[in-house]
């Protein structure tokens, strides 16, 4: 129906869940009735639009095998997000670049549209703020999730050129390697998701669709590709920033390239990698009497490799690795026995073996968990962890309404525990070699609370982070009002520390003491931070070129620890710098260390622009 409540022609209604995914739809009749047959029973989300006229969606629709469902649907006028696509280092509109939005907070349903001649963009229809936009061009990185509401302006959304890395993979003769794996990592630049991923999940049918932010935040890919015939490879539409290449193989051991800088637009070419043949590491799970086990997953991590490799036992409990070489450590998981675990170095050898016997003697932990007053504490979550590097394996257990537990399926002792229950702090006890009537004692412990104000204003500070170090590790943030708050916090002697980016940090040393009435609170006078200014500046190499990703700070020596970093036109923004002349120092792997020319003057509250800082090297050597 439509506002008026018209039977309404040609609207679109979607429908995905866990029987299919993307999103299927079909359209409304004359009549505006539509119909749906044959569909996999499951749970789904349905959604209906035509032009600027949308309806909520109706989610935890329930569709059982042979089920009929009947509803009525009324579309009212939804909002529209425009905005304009720019190239992020000259403002220059970007046209045909495609615009994704998801919406849901699954983003089961998608729309796209392209942008103008001019850049701009506009979706209709839009109901709800729960949603995530993704937005893509040839030569540029794809930027997103990106939230927008109703109530903001038009949106621009920047995106930069996107960089290229090209190198070759070779054996330790120099001859070519075809089909090696290539993979990027970025140090703090993670790609994307892409709206046009085609990979399926495997769980339901149909490619992976871009996932909405509006639930869970943002997916990163890790682009990768293979070698052809003569072991080159290309990785194209990177962020620009730094990376390292991983190379990977069955019959070689992994490899990476040292860490590499590349810039908006460039490409990074010559990036050589040489591989090792590795050795195969063959290996049997047996139980205790020597007989083969079948089906057991192992497990192989490596010092080398990013990523652990799994294996599954044969039937005579065989399973091997090729192209190994270091320190590894080799697992098998049973999944209804402890772990087996052995480490072990591989040089040159064609072939290294290694057996992995599991134990069938499984033990059981007993005990209960009081209060100080030797009442029992139910519904405690226990964390038992052995201690052996052997038999790596944890379980969990939740205590009786009387306080008593029990843990079964473990190894021998020592073990390590942990108790955690929301009415008290946290008790841990550690190398426990007996496995009956251990005692577990839960304190209320301390609620500890105090405010952040700005020595200059007196006015309130919300945002500070605020950390307790001690017996127990904390950390939460003000509220509004500049108050904090730990609760059910163990009682000892901690280091608290304060910092916001616009204010100088600040700590001091505490004793939480039991309390003599349990909804007594511990109080920390007021806490009054100074506050800083801002230095707004550029990086620049020995050729002029701006610098993106050099860390940059202030102080002699450099407070490296509040250092920020150059954004992919070099330029930086320090918050917080004490008041005074300061110098401003900037650093990078390729380009150097330097600093600026003359100290930077500096006035709380105030921003100080204009700083420069040369490095001595340029970006591309």
């Amino acid at each position: 129906y439509d506002e008026g409540g018209r039977p309404l022609a040609g609207a679109t209604v979607s429908l995905a869940g866990s029987g299919f995914w993307p999103a299927r739809s079909v359209r409304s009749g004359a009549d505006g009735r539509f119909y749906w047959p044959q569909i996999p029973a499951g749970i789904y989300e349905l959604r209906a639009s035509k032009g600027r006229l949308v309806a909520p969606p109706v989610e935890g629709l329930i569709l059982d095998a042979g089920a009929r469902r009947a509803f009525g649907i009324q579309l009212g006028r939804g909002w529209t997000l425009a905005g304009r696509v720019v190239d992020a280092h000259s403002g220059r509109a970007i046209r045909d670049a495609e615009v994704t939005i998801a919406t849901g907070v699954l983003g089961l349903h998608t729309r796209r549209t392209r942008s103008d001649d001019g850049g701009q963009f506009e979706l209709t229809g839009i109901v709800g703020d729960e949603h995530s936009l993704y937005v893509g061009a040839d030569g540029y990185v794809a930027a997103g999730p990106l939230r927008h509401s109703e109530t903001e302006p038009p949106m621009t959304v920047r995106l930069e050129r996107a960089s290229t890395i090209e190198g070759r993979v070779v054996d330790e003769r120099g001859w070519a390697l075809e089909g090696v794996l290539i993979r990027a990592f970025g140090e703090g630049h993670l790609r994307a998701a892409s709206p046009g991923a085609t990979d399926s999940l495997g769980v339901t049918s149909g490619p992976v669709p871009p996932i909405s932010a509006g639930g869970s935040g943002a997916l990163a890919f890790v682009q990768q590709v293979t070698t052809s015939r003569d072991g080159a490879f290309v990785l194209s539409s990177l962020r620009p920033g730094p990376y390292t290449i991983a190379a990977s193989h069955d019959d070689f051991a992994p490899a990476e390239s040292e860490r590499l800088q590349v810039g908006p637009g460039r490409t990074r070419a010559g990036v050589d990698i040489v591989m090792r043949s590795g050795a195969e590491l063959a290996g049997r799970v047996v139980d205790e009497r020597g007989n083969g086990l079948e089906g057991i997953p192992v497990e192989l991590r490596a010092s080398t490799e990013r990523v652990p490799r799994m294996s599954v036992t044969a039937s005579d409990g065989s399973f091997s690795f090729r192209g190994v070489r270091g320190g590894v450590s080799v697992t098998a998981l049973p999944y209804d026995l402890p772990p087996a675990r052995e480490s072990l170095d591989v040089g040159d050898e064609e072939l290294v073996t290694i057996e992995l016997a599991l134990s069938r003697a499984l033990y059981t932990l007993r005990g209960r968990v009081v209060d100080e007053g030797g009442f029992g504490v139910g519904g405690a979550l226990l964390t038992v962890s052995a201690k052996s590097p052997q038999t790596p394996i944890r379980r969990t257990a939740k205590s009786d309404a009387d306080g008593s537990f029990s843990v079964p399926a473990l190894p021998e002792p020592p073990f390590d525990l942990s108790a955690e229950h929301p009415g008290f702090s946290q008790a841990i006890l550690a190398d426990i070699d007996s496995m009956d009537d251990v005692r577990v004692v839960m304190s209320a412990g301390v609620t500890f609370l105090g405010e952040v104000l700005d020595d200059w204003t007196g006015d309130a500070l919300g945002s500070v982070q605020v950390r307790l170090d001690g017996p127990a590790k904390r950390d939460t943030r003000t509220r509004s009002d500049g108050t904090f708050v730990f609760r059910r916090t163990p009682t000892g002697t901690y280091d608290i520390s304060f910092s916001h980016p616009s204010y100088e940090p600040q700590s001091r040393r505490v004793v939480l003491e039991p309390p003599h009435y349990v909804d007594r609170p511990q109080e920390l006078a007021a806490v009054r931070l100074e506050p800083g200014g801002t230095v707004v500046g550029e990086v620049l190499d020995a050729l002029s070129d701006p610098v993106s990703n050099a860390e940059v700070t202030w102080g002699d020596p450099p407070r490296w620890e509040r250092a920020t970093l150059s954004d992919a036109h070099g330029e930086f923004r320090l918050r917080g710098v004490p008041a005074g002349s300061v110098w401003i120092t900037a650093r990078h792997p390729v380009a150097g260390e330097d600093w600026t020319v003359d100290p930077i003057t500096v006035r709380p509250l105030e921003t100080s622009p204009g700083a420069v800082v040369r490095l001595p090297n340029s970006i591309d050597e």
